[in-house]
């Protein structure tokens, strides 16, 4: 019983609710090819580094933070004590790295590029105290899970449109967790592209962002179903979210559930891109 409460309690720590949603990222270079097992293998091996990778980014965010944050809810480290999480930090970059030794040396560079990325986001030099900056590192802190489950060296034909579509909704959601988390950014005396730019202008980067991913989805998708990619992707991503968010910005309340409507919504779209592009090769 005690494991399983230790177990519970390391994953509360580790914010494991926050990034469950990204685990099926490494499962976008799945090669079905024979042998399977070889397939299968790289797929669990990528879920599986995903999985060390986020715990360790999240682990460390809260350690970070537990100075600034507010809601115990969120951060289970505020006011306390960061020290005795040293081995846990230790275990998980260490779990990472025998991972990653075992996969093809682009999973190798995404992983160890993730891990980089989000130490210095998070830690030093905390790059998400920079704006702009700070809101870009979100873009290496997950997209590098898109490849560490690559079986070989080599990718699908236009997979670096599954790149764009992914960075340009990420990069949206992170403007719109801006907004969200402004009260405790402004007590924390982060600058962040939400506190320097404004409302307005945050929610004109977060149009750009979703324009990006509409005209990554038209290259995408098959012929049949470009147009209808892209109508929905510029309703939705370019126009109802960042107007959404130009006009809710003040109400960090509201901002908070237009982030979680915003993520289902991109991975709703995504995955059905995803199918369409596989269907259409």
């Amino acid at each position: 019983m005690s494991e399983r409460l230790s177990a519970r309690a390391f994953l509360r720590l580790c914010r494991v609710r926050d990034w469950l949603h990204f685990l099926p990222l490494p499962l976008a270079t799945f090669d079905p090819s024979p042998p399977l097992a070889a397939g299968l293998f790289a797929a669990a091996r990528g879920v599986a580094s995903a999985f060390t990778i986020l715990a360790f980014g999240y682990l460390i965010n809260s350690i970070a933070d537990r100075h600034m944050d507010l809601d115990a809810r969120k951060n289970p480290l505020i006011l306390r004590g960061a020290g005795e999480h040293g081995w846990s930090l230790a275990g998980l970059l260490g779990l990472s790295l025998l991972l990653a030794a075992v996969a093809p040396w682009p999973a190798q560079l995404a992983g160890l590029l993730c891990l980089a990325i989000l130490y210095a986001y998070s830690a030093g030099p905390r790059l998400k105290a920079v704006p702009i900056v700070g809101s870009l590192m979100n873009v290496g802190n997950f997209t590098p899970l898109l490849f560490v489950g690559m079986r070989g060296t080599t990718l699908a034909p236009r997979f670096w449109w599954v790149v764009l579509a992914f960075a340009g909704l990420l990069l949206q959601n992170q403007f719109i967790h801006e907004g969200a988390d402004q009260v405790e950014d402004r007590g924390g005396r982060l600058r962040t592209t939400w506190l320097t730019l404004g409302r307005r202008w945050t929610a004109v980067l977060a149009a750009l962002s979703g324009l990006s991913a509409a005209a990554a989805a038209v290259h995408l998708a098959p012929p049949a179903a470009a147009r209808l990619f892209g109508y929905a992707g510029v309703a939705l991503f370019a126009a109802t979210f960042p107007l959404l968010l130009a006009r809710l910005g003040d109400d960090w309340r509201q901002v908070a559930r237009l982030r979680l409507t915003q993520r289902w919504a991109a991975a709703l779209f995504g995955s059905a891109l995803f199918v369409a592009w596989h269907w259409g090769a």
